[in-house]
């Protein structure tokens, strides 16, 4: 049973801002499956990069290179987009998954969970997440979360 589903379109300006998404899971649901895809998951023009390197640069190491370490655009290309996935349920923080790929799954029953998250004490419950925009890098991007409550005969037929 799907429990929640959307599609989102963000922007560069979209940086460092959150995104809430509800869901409320049913008492029949023994696992909770989340798949979170976003793309394009880099800006990989040199180019378009330049800019945004040379800021970071400069705001952090004051224009100065790192000892031992080269930073300039070339090397530190592609720029990826950082957004990542937190959830609590029924107020209690249940984890977090800070990951680089655009196309994520993960799954929570009450024996496991993906890494990142506890192992949740129950299913059933109001869910709260958040869809962390910690760094847009490309003009836009195009995200989809969706999340699925299986029950048991779910699990054994498909």
């Amino acid at each position: 049973m799907i429990l929640f589903e959307n599609e989102y379109e963000w922007k560069r300006e979209d940086s460092k801002t959150d995104v809430r998404f509800c869901f409320a899971c049913p008492e029949e649901a023994v696992e909770l499956r989340i798949t979170f895809a976003f793309e394009p998951d880099a800006l990989r023009d040199e180019d378009a990069c330049a800019p945004m390197i040379t800021e970071a640069i400069e705001k952090y190491y004051g224009g100065k290179e790192r000892d031992g370490q080269k930073m300039t655009v070339s090397s530190m290309c592609p720029l990826k987009n950082l957004i990542t996935l937190s959830l609590s349920r029924d107020g209690k923080y249940v984890g977090n998954a800070h990951r680089w790929s655009g196309n994520q799954a993960h799954v929570l029953t009450r024996r496991k969970a993906s890494p990142g998250f506890a192992v949740p004490e129950q299913l059933a419950g109001q869910w709260e997440g958040m869809i962390h925009l910690h760094a847009v890098c490309t003009e836009t991007c195009r995200g989809k979360l969706k999340v699925e409550g299986r029950t048991a005969d779910e699990m054994v037929s498909g």
